[in-house]
């Protein structure tokens, strides 16, 4: 028995609603990818001097990190009519500004069917499809901070 358009409409509803969660779940991985990274840097710069020897920036990071008041780079999405823009945000506080402001978009996820693509630029995605998040593991991909990158060349064609 088909289903009707009603039955259709629900399904295509619930996969919507997946997809924002997707998303979502897309810019926390891409959050933690650069918290890794930058936690990495901070302690790799470090390797050759010891504990007491690490710069005063260093030290005032990583506390930051640890108590969860450091002013990381995020990632925050913007809906539009049929994609969801992910938006790379840097905090910025050139004159006192203490605020995060946009950077680039970093990519941008079909609102129907999930998929995600690299951008061509402000307003528009690249013609080609990277990652399907309605295939578990391509959306097992997009949510593992060890595979996505900050700086999108987890979006470059292979």
């Amino acid at each position: 028995m088909p289903a009707t358009a009603t039955q259709l409409n629900e399904i295509q509803t619930k996969l919507e609603d997946r997809v924002l969660d997707w998303t979502e779940k897309l810019c926390d991985s891409l959050s933690e990818n650069y918290r890794r990274y930058h936690r990495n840097m901070l302690t790799g710069n470090s390797m050759r001097y010891t504990e007491g020897e690490m710069s005063d920036y260093a030290k005032k990071q990583l506390a930051e990190m640890d108590n969860g008041t450091a002013k990381l780079m995020k990632f925050r999405i913007q809906s539009g009519k049929k994609y969801y823009k992910i938006i790379q945000q840097n905090f910025d506080t050139f004159q006192n500004r203490n605020e995060y402001r946009d950077g680039s978009v970093h990519a941008f996820v079909n609102k129907k069917t999930g998929e995600v693509y690299k951008p061509a630029g402000w307003a528009k995605p690249a013609k080609h499809v990277r990652f399907d998040m309605r295939i578990i593991n391509q959306r097992e991909i997009c949510h593992n901070p060890i595979y996505t990158d900050w700086a999108g060349g987890w979006l470059y064609l292979r």
